[in-house]
């Protein structure tokens, strides 16, 4: 039945394209006639009306004419219909100088030429017309003024005429585009699909305020982070929604789409470039090896997991004390078809025997350590488990991992251990030089990625500052003039898989985190992008350092020296030989030794001793 149809429906369309092609053989006949066919050449021109047409009928039967939906007619329509009428027009000539010279011996008259120079323009346009009418005609639907909503389109590249021609051709959506924004100045003025580029990005503030706009698209997949932060100030000043397109990372496929708009998050503003990997390198320490990741159900231990299980290996072991947490990671790979190779381990990094345990058990070759306490107001207030976790268990990993011959072993690490002021951060330092230590005396590489906060962790800032956000407020930040560095946590892990890629063993390498940003002005954009206005919905309220905070972080201690890797992003600290080093060979088992009996006067001092540039700060805010 639904052949039948389409058989009926391309007989039909082809019929009226031959009644056109008819029409524009007349109307060539006329335009050589001065608009009219003189009594003498009326023979002729029915005659060959009646070849023109045979002949049409036949070149359009057989090309790809019909193939197509007219409501959807494009340019490749428009490119058939040329194909098409060039065939008929050649066999039409072919036809014509057979019957004039083999037939009835005589010259084919040069009207006749003229007209068919005539009629072939004539044709295309009448059946290109047709179709893009029909394509018009079909499209077209009222829209519904009351509900329209306005919107003004920031790019004018190939993404910005996607979206508007999206726009244009589905009237249902209810959009109606006031104009577009560029900042290639040879674009200003010009028209796309007949709306004008009205200026470049500076001169949104301008249209706003001339032309009721309800919501502003961002439509430049690779848009800088100033340039949103200013569409962002601008659109909230005036009560404007505002929306872009994701990064070119996750336009995977190139079809830019209405619905692939999103509000603009935080990570926007951050201004990071997308990370470029040497995928091959990675591939050959990761694919169909087995890999652990410790602390895997925490929030850069998951990401680990995540992009590792893009890498195919044999088996990913992820080893975490936090049953729910492997339970949600689980849920979350369930849907894979390689989720046997996946295996949760519930276990204590701080536990010899059930660490040994895995490595007999599963002989991992690769060992992602991500396992830390890292919130420095609560290891302030327990001391003795921030060395317990953050030293001793990665003590027991890297030995371990020498024991049972892994191939590389990578800690994650902090800005926080560098010159630290806080119980978390001297001990992620002696971890560092745990791993460094051990690098000198094992076939194992050890090596340490080290790197500044990132947005979104288990108990970060970011988190933190929403929850205050829908409580009402106020947003509490410890100094306006205190400032971190920040990182998306997918950027940071494929940083740290890179890393691990290229390290040789001994290394402690260190991530460009780009410019820091003051806490203050992140409070500022969390309310803004939230809908809300500083000092009038939601307050920011200062309350002081906390126990072992610092004003700002630095991402190497004074006796390294950054030297650049083959990646733009990654470099590594590389330290002088000196009493560091000595001093911790000689007094880590000192601190470890009758811990849980020690005071907390005791493990600072002994901490003072492993890291002279440990330097506590005491702090006036006691909160959390």
């Amino acid at each position: 039945m639904i052949n039948k149809l389409r058989v009926h429906r391309k007989w039909y369309i082809l019929s009226m394209d031959v009644v056109l092609s008819c029409i524009a053989f007349y109307f060539a006949f006329l335009i050589i006639g001065l608009g009219e066919i003189p009594p003498e050449r009326m023979p002729l021109f029915l005659q060959a009306l009646c070849v023109m047409a045979g002949v049409r009928l036949l070149a359009y039967s057989v090309s790809n004419l019909y193939k197509g939906i007219l409501r959807y007619a494009s340019i490749d329509d428009l490119k058939n219909i040329f194909r098409a009428t060039s065939t008929g027009t050649l066999l039409f000539l072919l036809a014509t100088y057979i019957i004039a010279h083999g037939v009835l011996k005589i010259e084919v008259p040069e009207y006749l030429k003229w007209a068919v120079i005539a009629d072939y323009i004539l044709n295309i346009i009448l059946i290109g017309g047709s179709r893009f009418m029909v394509r018009a005609l079909r499209t077209y639907r009222p829209m519904d003024r009351s509900n329209v909503s306005r919107v003004v389109i920031v790019g004018a590249g190939d993404a910005g005429e996607s979206i508007l021609r999206e726009i244009q051709f589905n009237p249902n959506m209810n959009y109606e585009v006031v104009g577009l924004l560029d900042d290639d100045r040879s674009k200003v003025y010009k028209q796309i699909h007949g709306i004008q580029v009205l200026g470049t990005s500076s001169d949104l503030a301008g249209v706003l305020s001339r032309n009721q706009v309800d919501q502003v698209l961002i439509a430049v997949p690779s848009a800088p982070a100033d340039l949103i932060r200013r569409i962002v100030e601008q659109c909230r000043e005036r009560n404007v929604q505002f929306r872009k397109l994701p990064g070119v990372r996750d336009l995977i496929h190139g079809n830019i789409s209405l619905s692939q708009f999103k509000e603009v998050q935080l990570e926007d503003l951050l201004g990071r470039d997308p990370i470029k990997l040497d995928l091959p390198s990675i591939g050959r320490f990761i694919t169909d090896r087995t890999v652990l990741v410790t602390g895997g159900a925490g929030s850069i231990g998951s990401e680990l997991c995540r992009q590792v299980m893009n890498f195919a290996p044999r088996q990913l072991i992820c080893l975490d004390h936090n049953e729910n947490g492997l339970y949600y990671l689980m849920q979350e790979f369930s849907g894979r078809a390689d989720l046997n190779n996946v295996v949760p381990v519930v276990g204590s990094i701080t536990d010899p025997a059930r660490i040994d345990w895995v490595f007999r058990t599963y002989r991992p070759e690769v060992v992602f350590h991500a396992a830390a306490h890292k919130h420095v107001p609560m290891m302030e207030r327990n001391k003795r488990e921030a060395v317990r976790n953050n030293i001793l268990g990665t003590k027991i990993l890297v030995n371990a991992a020498h024991e049972h011959k892994v191939g590389k072993f990578v800690m994650i690490s902090t800005d926080k251990a560098v010159n630290p002021t806080s119980v978390m951060g001297v001990c992620k330092r002696v971890a560092e030089l745990v791993v460094r230590d051990r690098a000198r005396e094992s076939e194992t590489q050890f090596m340490t990625v080290r790197f500044g906060n990132v947005l979104g962790s288990a108990g970060s800032v970011v988190p933190l500052f929403r929850s205050q956000i829908s409580r009402g407020g106020p947003i509490t930040i410890t100094h306006r003039d205190i400032e971190r560095y920040f990182m998306t946590i997918f950027e940071a892990v494929q940083l740290v898989i890179q890393a691990a890629a290229i390290g040789q063993g001994g290394e402690i390498f260190v991530l460009d985190m780009g410019t820091p940003m003051k806490i203050i002005d992140l409070a500022r954009n969390l309310i803004t992008l939230s809908g809300l206005k500083v000092g009038i919905d939601i307050d920011i309220e200062e309350v002081g350092l906390r126990p072992g905070e610092k004003m700002s972080e630095e991402l190497w201690v004074h006796n390294e020296k950054l030297i650049p890797t083959v990646h733009k992003k990654i470099n590594i600290a590389l330290a002088e030989e000196g009493a560091e080093q000595t001093v911790l060979n000689g007094n880590i088992s000192q601190i470890l030794e009758e811990l849980d009996f020690k005071d907390d006067a005791r493990i600072v001092a002994d901490l003072k001793v492993l890291v002279p540039t440990f330097t506590p700060v005491a702090g006036d805010n006691k909160r959390y």
